[in-house]
């Protein structure tokens, strides 16, 4: 009798935490939804912007533009890292993909003998990165699961601006990146300098067959003004990526936990019954006996 209350609490609790997971499941859909239509509105102009980008600078090479951020400072070498990781847990493996690439690109660079500026985003990365005695330089906990346009915008402008005035010689960003409904990759973008932007032109033969372009305002007028935008649009796009991501993680971190949950609540109702069958059975053989224990004394 005591076993079967036992399996009877038990069953309760997995209960309790199915309905938990139903719910944050759930949740994570709702939001992954809402992270994947801000990537279908934002990436054709963040794509069309880069390729445009990208094909102005392939068809400006005769003019010798030398925009600093297209090109790594010479005479020094420190580079920031900016980590992109989740404030909450229970997302399957998105932190720990994260943080592993992370490692490994630290090391790169330092053997490549970078100084390196460690930047997380992100409570679970802080706390794994400081667990491993590493040093964190910067750390930023005003970003939500979706920041806005504007929040990541002051980030690139303030990255930016260290570039150009030769505080730092690069920058990275390790996240996870959305590559499909299907498909998630931990990821290495860099971004400043801007380099290898793609061009709508694919080939040397493509641009001299193509319509010669004359450019007002100037071609390095222009770039003034993209380029920093190009950063931006860059920078918000890996955010757009890891946020999308961690919900779609989540969402199937959370259904698998509530098709487990199914499967312990039906094995211990199969449990609870067979106990209690046994019972029954038990009591009905003491019956039995009683009864033909009193008629052999009548």
């Amino acid at each position: 009798m005591a076993k079967t209350r036992t399996m009877v609490k038990r069953m309760r609790a997995v209960r309790n935490i199915r309905t938990v997971s139903k719910a944050m499941q759930t949740v994570a859909a709702a939001r992954f939804k809402l992270a994947n239509d801000r990537i279908g509105s934002f990436s054709p102009y963040g794509n069309e912007l880069v390729a445009m980008v990208g094909d102005l600078i392939a068809r400006s090479e005769s003019e010798k533009l030398h925009h600093p951020l297209l090109r790594e400072p010479e005479g020094f070498r420190h580079d920031v890292l900016l980590v992109l990781t989740s404030s909450r847990g229970l997302c399957g493996s998105y932190n720990s993909a994260v943080l592993k690439l992370t490692i490994d690109r630290l090391l790169q660079l330092r053997q490549a003998e970078y100084e390196v500026e460690l930047h997380v985003v992100g409570y679970r990365g802080i706390r794994y990165l400081e667990f491993r005695g590493l040093k964190i330089d910067k750390t930023y906990d005003r970003f939500g699961d979706l920041p806005t346009y504007e929040q990541v915008s002051a980030l690139a402008d303030s990255m930016t601006s260290d570039f150009l005035a030769r505080r730092i010689s690069g920058m990275e960003v390790a996240y996870m990146q959305f590559v499909s409904a299907g498909q998630q990759r931990p990821a290495v973008a860099q971004l400043l300098p801007l380099a290898d932007l793609p061009s709508a032109a694919v080939s040397e033969e493509e641009l001299a067959l193509s319509v010669p372009y004359d450019f007002y305002p100037r071609a390095d007028e222009i770039l003034r003004k993209l380029l920093p935008e190009t950063v931006r649009l860059k920078l918000y796009q890996c955010f757009l990526d890891a946020g999308a991501a961690e919900q779609l993680m989540r969402r199937a971190a959370m259904r698998a936990a509530t098709d487990n949950a199914d499967d312990m609540i039906h094995e211990l109702r199969q449990l609870i019954n067979r106990q209690r069958q046994m019972q029954i059975t038990t009591e009905l053989s003491e019956i039995m006996g009683g009864g033909a224990g009193l008629e052999q004394k009548a």
